[in-house]
This record gives structure tokens, C-alpha cells and sequence, in this order.
């Protein structure tokens, strides 16, 4: 492996900032190798090798959305994405492989944890800062050249295409000699020598008019591409990714593993890259299915202002398009065990809010202003207490469980939070008062939640604190008392308990 990447002296030299790969990550695997007594394949789907390979895809997805042309096909786009993440798997086999075998000393021992770790560090500043910034540099330039080829392919054999270097110093004698070189588009010279073809190869491919160029010999053309990329190493460039479809050529070592490994990468939960994604994974599932009355099949972005997503309850749902890329990566991490960010996490809860109002038997009805804010103060109540059942049912455990309490980002949380206070204040069951509010939203109509919320109170022993019990029209005023937050819900008890 490092005679792939090394002994290409300034053009695999580093320039810019290097990927941010989170070695945190990759410690944590390697822990995992040492405590296991060793490595071995079936390791790739325990949760911090995934956690590796899910980091070193999206060092080379961040190459992919950069630099994408907006008009590449998704199809085309997908497959790119579907490459690196293949690759990531693949590499974090090779990289692990390597972490196992560094456990063990000249004698066959395995080494002190100390002394372990240094070899881990050595090995992560290989795979993961040296190799990787060269993957990563060779990413952009194959998504740029890809980009191209899709572009010359709409454009058809209106003109000719002409090989160029960057023509200075830092030119490859190797491939200066392909400089000019000018073929049509279906000549086969394009479905190996069409750059890059070697590390960091800054080689570009043009569009040029027919006839303006002579053009190249072709088997002649074909022969100085073989001995620009005659040395071994070298061979595996000789490939097209606009054409392939490949950000990495299959020549690749990574590829060279045991047939198991490759299936088991192969199988591996990939992140969601669009919404069309989520809806069939969540649909996948019996368990999920039944989150929806009328089905679920649409899971679109929304431009309207003021909102973080609304459904129409028929199995349409809206998000923003923050909260969108929210969702695919955190479902994405939820199936592979890895830890959501904070904005994940809220983006995960709005999703679940607008899943617990298609939970609904009647569905969407035309309502008044406090009618509607009723409906949405027992929503958010039941999907923020809720979010277990939802992480539980991706796959996953709750994280970021303090948005069960309190959620910022919604325009409910201080209804939903007067609520939780009202549960306190009245000495009500929290638990009953959940399944009662529930089993209320659920299956009556949107216009009767205040009903619901007031009757959950009473059921489940609300009482002033000294120990009266409270009427049902008592409870349904203090809810109602909700809509307007904390402090009237205090001075109307006190006034009661004067009473």
C-alpha cells in the first residue's frame, strides 16, 4: 500500500487543508481490535468500525457535494456516492487488518496497551491523514473530470476532445507526452486516459471544434497512454470515472480482499443521500408502517417561511431544507450506531412531530386559531414523550433526550412546557396522563384536544396542593391558561387554592 502512494515527490505534496477526519473514531475501533484479542472481518459491522467508515465517507462526500455539477443526474450522482462509500468500507478493512496486526510483537505477544497505541497513532496518520488527503485531492478531480464527461456525452460528437496538461514545472514527463493528443469522443483512447490519471494529476480533457486539430493517431495515442502509465502503481489510473462511474478505478489495492469482506461492505446501511430514501427505509418496516393511518409516500422540501415542517396528515411531509439534511444524516447515523449532533437530534424531532400527527384516525379538519393550538400542544406533548419508540424503531436508542423536555426550536415548547408543569403542580400521573393524551389525539377529532389534555388531568388524580381535587371545568381552564405559558397557570392555582 505505501508503495501505491508514495515516490511521487511534489505531486503528492500537500496543499491546503488537510480532510478533518475525527481520529477520535478511529481510536475507538482499534480499542475495539485490541480488546477483541485481534481482527477479523466480521468486525466491519460492529458499530465503531462502521463509525470509521461512515467518517472516511464523509470526508469524500464533502469532495462530491462541492464540486458536483448541478446538472449531473442524480443516477449518475448516487453512483459516485455508492463508490466512495464502498471504498470507505473497504479501506477501513485494510486499515484495521493493519491495527490487528500491529498488536503483536517479534515473538508473537501481544504488546503492552501503550505501546499498542503508538502503532495506532502511526497507522491512523497513514490511512487517515496521508493516504486519505490524497483520496480525497484525487476525489475532487475525478467528481470535476466526471462532471465533464457527462457534459461532453449531452453535447455529442459536435466537436473533438484534446488532452491538455497544466503545462509548468509540476508536469508528469509521463504525461506531457499525452499533451495534444486529440481524438473524437467514442475513440477508445477516453475509457483509460481520461484523467486523472495519477495523484493529484491536474490534466484536463477540452472540447475542441472539429477540424481545427488534426487528429491524433489512435493506436498511436493508446501507446504513449500505456507508457505514461506503464509502472505499476501507475496502471490503475488508466480509467474513466465520468464514464465508469467511479470516483477509484477497481485496480485499487482496497479492492483486493476476500470475497466475504467485500459482500459484507457491499451490504453495508449506506447514509441516506435524499428524501425518496427515508420514505422507502421507513416503509421497509412493519413496525414503522403502522406510524402512519394513510400511508406514508411523500417526504419533500418546503420554501415556506415561519415553519420547520407540516404534513397534511395523508402521508405528505414537508421539512426545511436544513432540517431535511438533518434527518437523512441522522437516520443514517441512528442505523449505523453512530452519535447525532445537537441540530440533528431537533430535526429528528420535528420529523417524529409531523409522524405522530399522520397517527392521527381522523386526520387533518378545518379548526379555529385556539383549536389548532390545542391540536399542536397535544402533538408535540405525545411525540416528544414518544421519541424513544421512534429512535427504538429506526433501529436505534433515544439520544438527545432533554429535547423530551424541552425543545426550543418549536413554536409549542411553551405550551408543551406549561403542560409538564401543570402534570407537576397537580400531582397527575405523568405516565397515565401520556397514554391518555395519546390514545385522545389519536382517535378523536383535531377540534376536541383540549377535551383530551383536560380529561388525562382529571382521570389521573389532578388535585390542588392542599389535596382538593379539581373539577373538570377547573382543569379545562388551566389548560386552556397553557396557551398563554407558565406564570398564569401559577396565579390561577394559587387563586383556587384561596378559594
Amino acid at each position: 500500500m505505501e508503495r501505491l502512494y508514495g515516490g511521487d515527490g511534489d505531486y503528492l505534496a500537500k496543499d491546503g487543508t488537510p480532510p478533518d477526519f475525527n481520529d477520535s473514531l478511529f481510536s475507538d475501533a482499534a480499542r475495539k481490535v485490541y480488546e477483541h484479542g485481534g481482527f477479523n472481518p466480521s468486525m466491519l459491522l460492529s458499530p465503531e468500525a462502521q463509525r470509521v467508515t461512515g467518517e472516511t465517507f464523509r470526508v469524500l462526500n464533502t469532495a462530491i457535494s462541492a464540486h458536483i455539477d448541478h446538472v449531473m443526474p442524480e443516477t449518475e450522482r448516487h453512483a459516485l456516492e455508492h463508490n466512495a462509500f464502498i471504498f470507505s468500507g473497504l479501506k477501513t478493512f485494510h486499515s484495521l487488518r493493519e491495527v490487528g496486526l500491529s498488536m503483536l510483537d517479534a515473538k508473537g505477544n501481544i504488546k503492552p496497551f501503550g505501546d499498542f497505541l503508538k502503532e495506532v497513532t502511526a497507522i491512523n496518520e497513514k490511512y487517515n491523514k496521508n493516504y486519505l488527503d490524497a483520496e480525497y485531492h484525487h476525489a475532487v478531480r475525478s467528481v470535476e473530470m466526471a462532471n465533464k464527461w457527462i457534459q461532453f456525452k449531452e453535447d455529442g460528437d459536435r466537436y473533438d476532445l484534446q488532452y491538455r496538461t497544466a503545462e509548468d514545472s509540476k508536469v508528469r514527463t509521463s504525461h506531457q507526452q499525452l499533451d495534444r493528443i486529440t481524438l473524437a469522443l467514442d475513440d477508445p483512447f477516453w475509457e483509460s486516459y481520461f484523467p486523472p490519471n495519477g495523484w493529484r494529476c491536474r490534466c484536463d480533457v477540452v472540447q475542441v471544434r472539429k477540424g481545427k486539430y488534426p487528429l491524433s493517431d489512435p493506436d498511436m495515442s493508446l501507446g504513449l497512454g500505456d507508457d505514461a502509465t506503464a509502472e505499476p502503481k501507475q496502471r490503475m489510473f488508466r480509467s474513466n470515472p465520468g464514464k465508469s462511474l467511479k470516483l477509484f478505478p477497481e485496480q485499487h489495492p482496497y479492492n483486493k480482499v476476500p470475497t466475504e469482506v467485500k459482500k459484507m461492505v457491499e451490504e453495508m446501511p449506506e447514509p441516506l443521500k435524499a428524501p425518496e430514501e427515508a420514505v422507502d427505509f421507513i416503509n421497509a418496516s412493519e413496525v414503522r408502517k403502522k406510524w402512519f393511518e394513510r400511508g406514508f409516500s411523500q417526504l419533500i422540501v418546503t420554501q415556506r417561511k415561519g415553519v420547520n415542517g407540516y404534513t397534511d396528515t395523508k402521508g405528505l411531509i414537508a421539512m426545511t431544507r436544513e432540517r431535511m439534511d438533518g434527518v437523512l444524516s441522522g437516520i443514517s447515523k441512528v442505523r449505523t450506531g453512530q452519535e447525532l449532533t445537537e441540530k440533528e437530534a431537533d430535526a429528528m424531532a420535528t420529523l417524529w412531530h409531523e409522524i405522530t400527527h399522520n397517527r392521527s384516525k381522523p386526520g387533518m379538519i378545518r379548526m379555529g386559531r385556539d383549536q389548532t393550538k390545542f391540536m399542536e400542544l397535544a402533538n408535540e406533548f405525545v411525540a416528544r414523550k414518544t421519541l424513544p419508540e421512534f429512535y427504538e424503531g429506526l433501529g436505534g436508542k433515544i439520544q438527545h433526550p432533554e429535547f423530551m423536555n424541552d425543545r426550543k426550536s418549536t413554536g409549542y415548547n411553551n405550551m408543551v412546557n406549561c403542560y409538564d408543569r401543570l402534570i407537576g403542580l397537580t400531582g397527575s400521573d405523568p405516565g397515565k396522563v401520556l397514554d391518555d393524551v395519546k390514545e385522545h389525539l389519536f382517535n378523536q377529532p383535531y377540534d376536541k384536544q383540549q377535551d383530551g389534555l383536560a380529561m388525562a388531568l382529571y382521570k389521573n388524580g389532578a388535585k390542588l396542593p392542599d389535596g382538593r381535587k379539581l373539577k373538570k371545568t377547573e382543569i379545562k381552564k388551566l389548560v386552556k391558561r397553557c396557551l398563554f405559558g407558565n406564570a398564569t397557570i401559577d396565579n390561577m392555582i394559587e387563586s383556587l387554592v384561596v378559594k
